[in-house]
């Protein structure tokens, strides 16, 4: 009888105090792989290796306001996540945010949150550590899941920016942005500064038509003076937040009034955030800016 019971004891002992550790093992072995990522630095011109999800955290603290929803937040970790796998096929993804995602380390956090460095450093983590391993696919591939600040109340179609269609990357609406610092801003040029940023011969009164918008009221083409133009093309030449604007003559001024911030396509940052305040969780966002996707392991 002794015997049974201290067989009993011993078995209840290994259930309680072993079995989990066991069990914990297994789990990170199967489930949490230590996945590394090489960025090149593009600011030091250095390649430097790091945990993909300690990445990540740089990327969401550097691309998007710190004070903004943790679900967004959490949104902004998938899509970032998401990006960098499907980007980084050559091994290398760098921190140029012309070129991939931007990405800030701790040294230069600290700078830009001063005193509240931990509080925010605690917000980004806990959205990055609570989406852990998540990603964004459509038909079993991990989507191009590119993102901007500000649309302008409504997404670009992939299709209108890089001539390809995507079904995840089409327009939608992105209401509550009235709130953002994009929202609608206004650049004046002088007929001399246009004309010599643009390439085209002063010549008063300059003539300005818009012949072509996209759907979500973006310029495609409008014609300058003799010369036609690319809505992309005068975007970059006279450094606008958009290709959504329109342009008003006010004495010797030419003003260009813009709605949204970047190229428009896929998730709108202000959007994202605009939606979280008004209740919508991570992954009703995430569906909302990528339709037709899924949110399941990337391993």
């Amino acid at each position: 009888m002794k015997k049974v019971i201290i067989s009993i004891l011993i078995f209840n002992f290994l259930c309680i105090a072993i079995l989990p550790v066991l069990i914990v093992v297994f789990f990170n072995m199967f489930n949490f792989i230590d996945y590394k990522i090489s960025i090149y630095n593009h600011q030091n011109k250095k390649i430097m290796e790091l945990d993909l999800e300690e990445y990540i955290k740089g990327v969401v603290a550097a691309e998007m306001p710190a004070n903004f929803e943790i679900d967004a937040l959490k949104a902004q970790a998938i899509a970032a996540r998401t990006y960098t796998l499907k980007n980084s096929s050559n091994g290398i993804i760098t921190t140029d945010s012309n070129k991939d995602q931007a990405w800030l380390a701790k040294e230069k956090l600290k700078e830009k949150w001063g005193k509240d460095y931990l509080f925010y450093w605690s917000k980004v983590s806990a959205a990055v550590e609570e989406t852990e391993g998540i990603g964004l696919f459509y038909k079993g591939k991990l989507i191009n899941s590119v993102y901007h600040s500000a649309s302008g109340a409504y997404t670009e179609a992939a299709v209108a920016v890089w001539g390809n269609s995507v079904p995840y990357l089409q327009s939608v609406a992105s209401n509550y942005e009235e709130t953002s610092p994009y929202y609608k801003q206004q650049q004046k040029y002088l007929l001399s500064d246009l004309c010599r940023r643009l390439s085209i011969n002063a010549k008063a009164p300059l003539t300005i038509k818009i012949l072509k918008r996209s759907a979500s009221g973006r310029v495609l083409k409008l014609l300058i003076g003799d010369k036609i133009f690319a809505g992309r093309e005068v975007r970059n030449k006279l450094k606008l937040s958009s290709t959504k604007f329109r342009v008003l003559k006010e004495g010797d001024d030419y003003i260009f009034i813009t709605s949204g911030y970047g190229h428009g396509v896929g998730m709108s940052q202000y959007g994202a955030n605009g939606m979280a305040k008004n209740g919508y969780n991570f992954i009703q966002i995430l569906k909302h800016y990528y339709p037709g996707v899924e949110l399941k392991s990337i391993w």
